[in-house]
């Protein structure tokens, strides 16, 4: 793929998931200061999301993301300290995002357990979708001195803060580490697919089974064929 087609995939998964308005939202108006500088900091992540994806972290350096961005030293410097400032930025986006997501598809669902699948069947076709920025996003979210690692605690505890909000008014309450567990699950499942390359086929595979997991574990009586409510 080329950069040109790179950047227009990785725009598209980002306006599915609800582009700069839901960014905004969940961000609170005036959080990032006046609009035009909330506009430059998410263009600036968006474009380096290809550089770090085909580069690494480790190889990517500030005077890439500012080609890719096509912004100055000087605008860059503005929003982020430096290239791990913006990594963390992006890591912090997308959690926001697929939250977000997760919640409006609440409002759709007729079930439980029509909730629980479709929202699995979400998470892992943004990780198709953009894989090698995850994949990395991922590994370096697990180590315990990144920056990135406390933003994956919180986000695991709004997953499960979620999970409780959407299941126990209708099912009997869980012990958290439950809830906990599972999202261990499909966490360690896609590193697992990304780590490795799956095919679209085991990707799906994934989806139908650890939507099943989550079904049985939460909403016992309800495991049905892919798709069933």
């Amino acid at each position: 793929m080329d950069e040109l087609a790179e950047h227009g995939a990785i725009q598209a998964v980002f306006e599915d998931l609800g582009g700069y308005g839901a960014l905004a939202s969940q961000q609170g108006a005036g959080a990032e200061g006046p609009l035009i500088g909330h506009l430059q900091r998410t263009n600036i992540q968006l474009a380096a999301i290809g550089v770090f994806a085909r580069k690494g972290l480790e190889q990517a350096t500030v005077n890439d993301l500012l080609a890719a961005a096509q912004v100055s030293r000087r605008t860059f410097y503005k929003y982020f300290a430096n290239k791990m400032d913006v990594l963390e930025g992006i890591y912090q986006t997308s959690v926001l995002l697929l939250l977000a997501r997760f919640r409006e598809m609440q409002q759709v669902a007729g079930s439980p357990q029509a909730w629980l699948r479709a929202m699995v069947g979400r998470f892992f076709d943004y990780h198709l979708a953009v894989g090698p920025i995850i994949r990395l996003m991922q590994e370096e979210a697990l180590r315990a001195q990144s920056p990135l690692a406390a933003h994956r605690q919180r986000a695991h505890q709004e997953m499960l803060r979620l999970l409780v909000e959407r299941l126990e008014p209708e099912l009997a309450p869980r012990d958290p580490l439950v809830y906990q567990a599972l999202i261990w699950a499909l966490e360690a499942a896609s590193l697992d697919l990304l780590g490795r390359s799956a095919s679209r086929e085991e990707i799906e595979r994934a989806k139908a089974v650890l939507g099943d997991l989550l079904i049985a574990s939460l909403c016992p009586g309800g495991v049905g064929a892919p798709g069933s409510s």
